[in-house]
């Protein structure tokens, strides 16, 4: 391979030996993606620019990278601190940070594609990553030198190559579907999430709650968390599939499966298991700045293991522990599953994508990256970080509580259409339709199998 060929003439020559460690190269010709955006450079172009680029990088050319991503502050002060470390050890190499919250990320990331102007290094959000692999947008990351080794094989065949085999984003941890619980309120009432128990077991614990204190509920819950937890969890479960079928093109759950789902979460807002959906909407994603979550006054939230530590941070009183998750009786499938929060890719038309590779070898195999990032993102997608954050006491025993919980079950993430921003928008419209009682369950389901099924034929 001509990259091997290059980085062996400079390691022969004695070129910042020191930078090149824990960066292997992969076997097989540097080929560019499959597919790249209308008006980008062609595949011999793009991976002419790889070579070159490469070969520049190390003989000192000054390169300037754009990385961007979404999160809290002690996400972005940790991605600095790693870039800022990564600049140290590769001083021709510039990395401009693009950082914010989640709103508004992905429809950037959408006008930017579009436009051609995407950062060179981007965090993507799970459910949108077939779609950008789809897409074209995607740089091949196993045609460039970065060092899986250190990952689980299966774990990577799972998350990043959206069956290509070849591996298109890289995920950031393992994470999964949480149910954060506040054990010191579950206790005072006598509610045990440790046990195993099914859906309809949340109603019955939702009125002892309503008992015990009316202002209080058993689940903090939004429409941005609770469609994957009531929705896509529930269809898996009644399917042991994801709510489209990718290969058929067809849908996998039928209309009366939809409005027993949908009368379900009725159920539970008309039965006060959880807070009115119009109290809820103005926090977002950000369920940890609800007063009401903070004072305590809440059995459980839904969430994610990479979101547990925020959650429980705002009240040092309270014991906090990760749950079960429910399973209906006639079950398929567990339908809940352990996978990952977030992906990093490079951009398909990035100009210098073999120093975009050698900044995310450096991110996600280096000692000192392991360290700085600690569990900003979940628990660290390789065993080598995860032994490291152990050491540090960076795992912290609730989210590893957290992720354990989740490798229990034997559900298999939904991944391709089912995650798609047209269809998530589909489903989360009909959960909020149904949670503020605009809709009734069965008006809600006729309408999700129609625009679903127009979604699947447009795209067939």
């Amino acid at each position: 391979m001509k990259m091997k060929r290059i980085l062996a003439v400079l390691m022969t020559a004695g070129l910042m030996v020191s930078a090149l460690a824990g960066c292997t190269p992969q076997g097989g010709q540097t080929d560019a993606p499959a597919a790249t955006p209308e008006g980008g450079d062609t595949a011999a172009e793009t991976q002419a620019a790889g070579e070159t680029s490469a070969e520049a990088a190390l003989s000192g050319e000054d390169v300037t990278l754009r990385f961007s991503w979404w999160g809290g502050d002690e996400r972005h002060e940790a991605t600095l601190a790693v870039i800022e470390a990564f600049e140290k050890e590769y001083p021709n190499i510039t990395i401009e940070a693009e950082y914010s919250s989640y709103d508004g990320y992905a429809e950037k990331k959408t006008t930017e594609f579009a436009s051609g102007t995407a950062p060179d290094i981007f965090q993507i959000e799970t459910g949108l990553g077939p779609e950008y692999h789809a897409q074209g947008v995607l740089y091949n990351l196993s045609e460039t030198s970065m060092d899986f080794s250190e990952f689980d094989a299966e774990f990577l065949v799972q998350n990043g190559q959206f069956g290509s085999g070849s591996q298109y984003a890289i995920p950031t941890g393992q994470a999964g579907t949480a149910l954060l619980v506040n054990k010191t309120l579950a206790d005072e009432i006598g509610i045990d999430f440790s046990q195993p128990y099914d859906w309809d077991q949340l109603l019955e614990w939702g009125q002892m709650v309503q008992e015990y204190n009316p202002e209080y509920y058993l689940l903090s819950l939004n429409s941005t968390y609770g469609m994957p937890f009531f929705v896509r969890a529930w269809a898996r479960q009644v399917n042991g599939e994801a709510i489209l079928n990718d290969a058929d093109m067809i849908l996998n759950m039928t209309e009366e499966q939809f409005a027993e789902c949908f009368a379900f979460i009725q159920s539970l807002y008309d039965n006060n298991v959880c807070a009115p959906a119009s109290y809820k909407a103005p926090f977002g994603e950000n369920e940890q700045e609800d007063p009401n979550w903070i004072a305590g006054k809440y059995v459980a939230s839904t969430c994610y293991t990479s979101t547990v530590e925020v959650m429980s941070a705002v009240n040092d009183e309270i014991e906090y522990i990760s749950g079960n998750l429910p399973i209906m009786e006639s079950a398929v499938s567990d339908g809940w599953f352990n996978d990952c929060p977030q992906y990093i890719g490079i951009y398909a038309d990035s100009k210098y994508p073999a120093e975009a590779a050698l900044f995310l070898d450096y991110f996600f195999n280096s000692e000192e990256a392991a360290r700085t990032l600690g569990t900003v993102r979940a628990v660290p997608p390789t065993k080598k970080a995860q032994e490291i954050c152990e050491e540090e006491g960076t795992l912290s025993p609730l989210m590893k509580q957290s992720a354990e919980v989740s490798m229990q079950y034997n559900g298999r993430s939904d991944g391709g259409l089912t995650t798609g921003s047209e269809v998530n928008a589909i489903l989360k419209d009909a959960y909020e339709n149904v949670s503020y009682g605009t809709k009734t369950p069965e008006a809600a389901a006729s309408e999700v199998v129609t625009l679903l099924n127009d979604f699947l034929e447009a795209n067939k």
